[in-house]
């Protein structure tokens, strides 16, 4: 079984909803960036006519926008629901090519390995294809405002960098970018995890969702509380330190428990 033959094949069948996804992401930015450019040039004519307006644009006012975050809430909505159903679709029937890679105990760590390569090929696209539309927004509303002589403060990465939302996205260094990164995939391994712990125990009890989800739950609870036990007793190094190990801890946990589930407890 070849690795990036599998990962070419769940790219394929992600292909159509992902481009979906990704031009309601942009249209919906793109609607709101008119309505705001309409709006505010309006408001500022408005406060022009009457008096000295008192106040100036900054491209924050527009990523501030409700439209904007919920559209950015909505694609990270979905790409966790997607996290879940990539493992899912594979178990709504029999026959299917999947249920046959399933059926070679050895091999099946194969199709984790690409469900998450795909997983994370899909949160890369989407954070690049999010840059590009925020530069192309950026040149829009600096363009618009400008030709209306309208005044435009702030610079465009000085802005994202004091956005909560696109702090997360688009961190100050490339090191925190990686970091982030690691985080994404720590938080899909959780959902692989508890996937296949909900699937290997779905046919002995009708209580297999909530089991699975305590057990997540103690995966990740009983470490943090620990951890928050101890540290202000930690100097800095030593908190960094700690939480390193725990960060350790999820990812070996999580890929063991999936990798358990996988080959001795998942059945077909």
């Amino acid at each position: 079984m070849n690795l990036l033959k599998l990962i070419g094949w769940e790219v394929e069948r992600v292909t159509k909803p992902y481009l979906i996804l990704i031009s309601l992401l942009v249209v919906t930015q793109f609607a709101w960036l008119g309505y705001f450019l309409w709006s505010e040039t309006a408001l500022y004519e408005e406060i022009r006519r009457t008096g000295t307006p008192d106040y100036v644009l900054t491209f924050g006012n527009y990523i501030g926008g409700t439209p904007f975050i919920l559209s950015i809430g909505f694609a990270v909505a979905a790409m966790l629901l997607y996290s879940f159903w990539i493992w899912y679709r594979d178990f709504q029937g029999r026959g299917t090519f999947m249920m046959r890679l399933l059926m070679l105990p050895q091999q099946r760590m194969f199709v984790f390995a690409a469900k998450l390569a795909t997983m994370i090929l899909m949160v890369l696209g989407l954070f690049s294809i999010q840059w590009i539309a925020l530069k192309l927004q950026y040149v829009a509303f600096t363009s618009w405002f400008s030709s209306q002589m309208i005044p435009v403060r702030g610079a465009f990465d000085q802005i994202v960098a004091y956005d909560g939302t696109l702090m997360v996205m688009y961190p100050g260094s490339v090191f925190n970018f990686f970091i982030h990164q690691l985080l994404i995939m720590l938080v899909i391994l959780f959902i692989f995890a508890f996937v296949l712990l909900e699937r290997s125990l779905w046919q002995r009890t009708i209580w297999a969702p909530l089991l699975s989800a305590l057990t997540i739950g103690a995966v990740i609870g009983f470490p943090l509380l620990g951890f928050l036990a101890i540290e202000n007793e930690l100097f800095m190094g030593e908190t960094l330190l700690v939480f390193g190990l725990i960060l350790a801890f999820w990812f070996v946990g999580t890929v063991w428990m999936g990798r358990r589930q996988l080959k001795q407890k998942l059945s077909v």
